[in-house]
């Protein structure tokens, strides 16, 4: 699984952008700044677990 190689930042970027893709557009861009926010604040693992359920 190539997620296990991935750094945080860019476990943080990979999620965000399938959450958009899910999304269809961004509603704003506070709302995208408080979900990095939130995101960012997530382990590691957890950003390989919400990418493994996308998957």
């Amino acid at each position: 699984m190539k997620n296990i190689n991935m750094t945080h930042k860019e476990l943080v970027e990979k999620v965000s952008a399938n959450l958009f893709k899910q999304i269809g557009k961004l509603e704003s861009r506070r709302s995208w700044l408080a979900m990095r926010n939130y995101l960012e604040q997530l382990d590691s693992e957890q950003l390989r677990a919400m990418l493994k359920e996308e998957g």
